[in-house]
Parts: C-alpha cells; sequence; structure tokens
C-alpha cells in the first residue's frame, strides 16, 4: 500500500465519523481537548467545524494555530495534526450549515457568532479494526496470548501514519 493509498484510506475512515477531540494548547502549555462536530471532510483530508467568534478554543487557536483532531467509531480509529485557520466566510459556513447547530446558533447560519476552524493537516494515522482487519488483528492477538510472544505489528490496511 503506497503513501497515497494510505492517504485515502484515512480519509474513508475520518469520513465515517461525526465527531473528533479537538485538541489545543490552552494556557500556560496546558493541552485542552473538547468533542467537536465534523462539518466536513474535504477529499485532501481537510477538516471543518464550527465554533463559537468569542470561545475558548478561537482565542487558544489565535495563539497557536497547532491542533490534533482524533476520533474514534466502531473499531475505527484516526488522528491528524496540523495548523488550523479561523474563517470568516458566510458562503462556506452556508454550504456547510446543518439544522442541528441551531442547539449552539438560535439565529441560524446568519449567526455573527459562527465563525469556521479548518484543520490542514500534515500528519495523520489510522487503526482499522473492522471487518477482516478486526479479524486479522483478532488471530496476531490470540497467536500473541498462546506462544507468548509480542502481537506482529499491523498491516498497512490496519494501521499507517500518514504524510498528508
Amino acid at each position: 500500500m503506497d503513501q497515497e493509498d494510505k492517504k485515502q484510506k484515512l480519509i474513508e475512515i475520518l469520513k465515517k465519523l461525526d465527531t473528533v477531540m479537538l485538541v489545543t494548547e490552552g494556557t500556560a502549555g496546558s493541552m485542552h481537548g473538547r468533542p467537536m462536530a465534523l462539518a466536513d471532510v474535504e477529499p485532501s483530508g481537510d477538516l471543518w467545524f464550527v465554533t463559537s467568534r468569542s470561545s475558548e478554543k478561537t482565542r487558544e487557536l489565535s495563539a497557536n494555530s497547532r491542533a490534533l483532531a482524533a476520533a474514534q467509531g466502531d473499531s475505527l480509529y484516526a488522528s491528524v495534526s496540523g495548523r488550523v485557520d479561523l474563517v470568516d466566510n458566510r458562503p462556506k459556513i452556508h454550504e456547510l450549515w446543518k439544522e442541528i447547530w441551531k442547539v449552539w446558533f438560535p439565529k441560524g447560519k446568519d449567526d455573527p457568532e459562527i465563525v469556521l476552524l479548518h484543520l490542514r493537516p500534515d500528519t495523520g494515522e489510522y487503526w482499522d479494526n473492522a471487518g477482516t482487519e478486526g479479524v486479522r488483528y483478532l488471530f496476531e492477538a490470540a497467536k500473541a496470548l498462546i506462544t507468548g510472544e509480542k502481537a506482529q505489528p499491523n498491516d498497512p490496511e490496519q494501521h499507517a501514519k500518514v504524510k498528508m
């Protein structure tokens, strides 16, 4: 599996997930994570989120734009890290808008408090323990238990680090 195939697999996994933990650098260098709904996953692997202009995360990202997004689904895991831009673009907000967001933005998609977060990942990683990959993992784990030896590393279908 070449690098482009691994990247596409990571993007496919991200598209199956609806929420990630977005981790930014908080005050005094502490790490601050919070669940964020994924607004969109672009074909390039870029991630989009919607947030409040006056939120703590926008202040943190204004001070340090580096962030990590980590997610877990049924037997699927992914993480990407990169830089986040704060984007105030009304047409893009309209394009991404989901009615459920009225919970946070009761004024709707024209609420002036809405701003987008655009995460441009430079690296990513995935773990796919679903389907046949999961069966292979269970086989390796059972073999390790029986032999007393450490399980062999996953194959690229199951786990890979990706340069974005």
